[in-house]
């Protein structure tokens, strides 16, 4: 069965005694002069969620439903089977004696604290039954046991988790568990920490209760940059295995306001559709693809494991870091993700239909779902992404008071799959954007002209809050999306630095951004719409600038199409392949990217003539076949320039673009 990867967001915290009741500087291994033979081994957590604020004690207790499984292991670098040389965990095995804590369950118990030498911060696993996956038994009164720092080891890893309040399973098959509403765990394995230390399965609703760790490792020497040190407490940064994800729409065109939006449930329905169940309400996101991948699960295995460890990996940011790869369950998926209803606001200005219209900013977008969850709805991580697809009908209303409607039918967006590879305790938003620049039809025919000729999307990614990633995406053919790390959906504009383009058109990521991409820098605020009249009705152009119609100019800048990686929100690069993204360093100002869509089969450039009231001669009165006395071009306009209407003729290239404007304001 194919495993799809995934990257636990990065969380490190080192111990923590804020009541000061730590061990002191003993071990039952050195001298008196050293110590006491009190320095018994003791832990504390913290849980990270997916807002700025750590729950600590009692409350991290709840969370984790009072309850922790830890996996302990010693060795001595270079000398011991258990490590390798450079104190990562070697391939071969551990021995009875590497082995501290056999999968000891650690309980909290409120103010008790200082009662034990094993408890420091209110938790306890001594005197505590042995409970499976333990391969201890609980014979002849024995029970879990205190155990001490053991200075002939150079250093301790710890791995632990908690299946919170969901029933755990021990025995059995993940199909049983899955069934019966169970988390079915497994043993920790430090042997195999690098590609598996312990397994958990179930549904998502049973997952989405379960929390996971990086390892700790206590070394018996300084290390730098600073890590846990035999005798200090042993704190566990927990956090959630599930992602959340929600969705918002937003509008920002002019004269107009967005209602009744439906949402497609494939991109298959036919616009003229009247069919409920193709048609919702309900805001959704769907995919097509053909690989496994391309599904939304509800049920499977986590493998969880720690591919960078070992004192010489001290400074990589992926030291000690919990991945996790999922293995779906054979039933329970599917190609849709249903986020409720949308929560509309109120009218803008003279609207007559009624109050249920979109957000008019990312700020204040419609968001769907329940706002007691701040919208989120929990999902299956899927590090690997695949392509998120919104297709939409709406209607668009006068805000005049007229009433007048246009209504749009098969609307589609395209999410790149690098922005929507789900990780563990990550929480993504994406919002997205109605402008005067779409791809969607004003009739049920696809046979006639798609566009409003004005109208876009944005797709706003929001990773947790402390790893925040946002992407710009057009709603339009092709869709083109930007991204800026570090950039939040509530800005309006990106920050000077490095921003990044992709290109995709009808779900299909393009690859020649280096010969079909160009960016330009505008010498004035733009829309889409604005870009693709100054590029297909141009007034002057020459190699380096183009002047439009409408007195905008674009100017030619430099972008790299042969980059191969993108940041990524949690310090680590993403991989792509060159010719499918493009990188520029932007400065304080407007930008427009533009990918040269139009097939070698294009139509030709046609001509038009555009009446003008003239009182006063043109600087271009006397160029020829620019000025004409009639409506179609048959009569020069004279010589000699009188007040009149006169007809200019215009070039219209009729070329197809993929058009993103981009504003920057100089970082702070």
């Amino acid at each position: 069965m194919k495993k799809y990867l995934f990257f636990a967001a990065a969380f490190v915290a080192l111990a923590s005694c804020s009541d000061e009741q730590f061990v002191g500087n003993n071990s039952p291994n050195t001298t008196d002069a050293i110590g006491d033979s009190n320095g018994a081994i003791v832990f504390n957590i913290g849980t990270k969620t997916v807002t700025r604020a750590n729950h600590t004690g009692a409350d991290a207790a709840k969370l984790l439903n009072n309850k922790f499984i830890v996996g302990g292991f010693k060795g001595a670098t270079g000398t011991s089977t258990v490590y390798d040389t450079d104190g990562a965990i070697s391939t071969p095995g551990v021995p009875a004696t590497g082995m501290v804590f056999d999968n000891y369950q650690v309980n909290w118990t409120t103010n008790t604290a200082g009662t034990t030498q094993s408890n420091t911060s209110d938790w306890e696993y001594v005197g505590l039954p042995f409970l499976a996956p333990s391969t201890l038994v609980n014979n002849e009164g024995v029970l879990q046991s205190i155990k001490y720092w053991d200075y002939s080891a150079d250093q301790y890893d710890f791995i632990a988790y908690s299946t919170g309040d969901a029933s755990i399973k021990t025995t059995g098959t993940a199909a049983e568990a899955i069934a019966a509403n169970q988390v079915l765990v497994t043993a920790i394995n430090a042997a195999t920490a690098s590609t598996s230390a312990y397994q958990l399965s179930g549904t998502a609703a049973d997952l989405q209760k379960c929390y996971i760790a990086d390892m700790v490792t206590a070394y018996k020497v300084d290390k730098s940059p600073v890590q846990p040190k035999f005798q200090d407490e042993i704190q566990f940064q927990f956090r959630a295995l599930a992602s959340k994800v929600r969705v918002a729409l937003y509008e920002t065109v002019p004269g107009y306001s967005v209602k009744d939006v439906k949402f497609y449930v494939d991109g298959t329905t036919n616009l003229s559709s009247t069919d409920a169940t193709k048609k919702v309400a309900n805001a959704t996101l769907f995919t097509s693809g053909t690989d496994p991948k391309d599904n939304f699960y509800t049920a499977g295995t986590y493998t969880v494991f720690f591919p960078t460890i070992g004192a010489n990996n001290l400074s990589n940011s992926d030291y000690n870091k919990a991945h996790v790869s999922f293995a779906p369950a054979t039933s329970g998926s599917g190609t849709t993700k249903d986020f409720s209803t949308l929560n509309y606001t109120t009218k803008e200005k003279r609207e007559k239909t009624g109050t249920q219209f979109l957000g008019r900013t990312s700020a204040t977008a419609s968001f769907a779902g329940l706002a007691a969850n701040n919208y989120y709805q929990i999902a299956m991580p899927n590090e690997e992404g695949t392509v998120l697809e919104l297709r939409i009908d709406y209607t668009l209303e006068s805000v005049d008071g007229s009433g007048e409607e246009i209504k749009v039918h098969g609307a589609t967006a395209f999410v790149p799959a690098i922005y929507a590879a789900w990780k563990p305790n990550y929480a993504y938003t994406y919002i997205f954007k109605i402008s005067d620049n779409t791809n969607g039809w004003t009739s049920t025919l696809d046979t006639d002209p798609a566009g409003l000729y004005p109208i876009t999307f944005d797709a706003v990614v929001l990773e947790t809050e402390d790893n925040t990633q946002s992407t710009i995406t057009t709603v339009a053919t092709p869709s083109i999306t930007t991204y800026q790390k570090g950039h939040v959906y509530t800005d309006d504009e990106y920050k000077s630095g490095d921003i990044y383009v992709q290109v995709m058109a009808t779900g299909t990521l393009k690859t020649d951004l280096g010969t079909k991409g160009q960016l330009y820098t505008l010498n004035r605020a733009a829309t889409e719409a604005e870009v693709m009249d100054a590029l297909n009705i141009q007034t002057a152009s020459d190699a380096t600038t183009i002047t439009g119609r409408n007195s905008l100019v674009l100017t030619k800048a430099t972008s790299d199409a042969t980059i191969t990686a993108v940041p990524g929100a949690d310090g680590n690069d993403i991989t792509v392949a060159a010719g499918t993204a493009a990188k520029f360093t932007s400065a304080a100002g407007t930008y427009a990217y533009v990918y040269d869509a139009t097939p070698a089969e294009a139509p030709a450039a046609s001509y038009y003539y555009s009446a003008n009231a003239l009182t006063t001669e043109p600087t271009d009165w006397a160029t020829a076949g620019v000025w004409y006395a009639d409506p179609n071009g048959a009569t020069p306009a004279p010589a000699t320039f009188a007040a009149g209407t006169y007809y200019q003729k215009y070039t219209n290239l009729n070329k197809v673009y993929g058009v993103k404007v981009i504003k920057v304001v100089a970082a702070p």
